[in-house]
């Protein structure tokens, strides 16, 4: 099953002569179980072409399918619908809620969905194994530290059971360590839940955990990396793509992985 499918995509910004063209004739398209990296130099249109994917956003023209279903033209309400029942998002900066315990900041989302209390609770387990929050479920946000926070934003994000999860520079903020962490819970996610997953990052390391990177330069499709052998092997050919893009410098970071 396709997941993603955008169709020429344009976004422009501003009018006439401080007209800023920031994603150029755009067309991709992402399956089921796929776990797709967004790479490119600063300025690229990564962050604007996510957040057009995942409805934040809307295409000057174009068009985007997400499960089969054409977005671009949804009403708000819609669009409420579609992000409750088949988006997960995680941000970089968590947007934890400081007054809830970690428990009540995960079971948030599914409060106002009318989905069983135990059925809940089932979905809370089973993420709360997976990216093992067991221990900090009564905590607070304030407690935590800033791994623990993107693991909470993470199991939140997937409560949902979304057929898609998104997440923007989803390291950005943690250290190696937690970083490492990370990638490895949504890499088991990816595997063991089929979950899509369409992630935007600049950072080979974190890229290497997918198992396609899209390149994007200038707004436009630069080119594309699927993994075919080991991580190591697929980091190499990232930093390489980086380097040539304008994106990157080729270096030895082979002790990252």
């Amino acid at each position: 099953m396709r997941m993603v499918e955008v169709q020429q995509v344009f976004k422009t910004f501003g009018a006439r002569s401080t007209l800023v063209r920031a994603l150029n004739n755009l067309s991709f398209k992402i399956e089921r179980g796929e776990f797709v990296g967004i790479m490119g130099p600063s300025g690229a249109g990564k962050t604007t072409l996510l957040n057009i994917v995942s409805t934040i956003d809307k295409p000057t023209t174009g068009r985007v399918y997400l499960a089969g279903q054409e977005i671009t033209q949804l009403s708000e309400a819609e669009l409420t619908i579609l992000r409750r029942d088949q988006i997960g998002f995680i941000f970089q900066d968590f947007n934890l809620l400081s007054a809830l315990t970690v428990r009540e900041n995960i079971i948030f989302p599914l409060t106002l969905t009318g989905i069983a209390t135990a059925e809940i609770q089932k979905r809370l387990a089973h993420f709360s194994q997976q990216l093992e929050l067991g221990d900090l479920l009564e905590r607070y946000p304030d407690e935590l530290s800033i791994g623990q926070k993107q693991r909470v934003s993470a199991a939140r994000a997937l409560m949902s059971k979304p057929k898609i999860l998104f997440a923007d520079e989803p390291t950005g903020s943690l250290d190696s360590k937690s970083a490492t962490e990370l990638l490895q819970y949504l890499a088991t996610i990816n595997l063991d839940d089929e979950t899509t997953i369409m992630m935007v990052t600049h950072d080979a390391f974190t890229a290497s955990y997918c198992n396609r990177i899209l390149f994007i330069k200038d707004g436009a499709f630069y080119s594309e990396v699927v993994r075919s052998g080991s991580r190591q092997h697929f980091f190499n050919q990232i930093i390489d793509m980086q380097a040539a893009i304008g994106g990157g410098v080729r270096r030895d970071r082979t002790n990252r992985i």
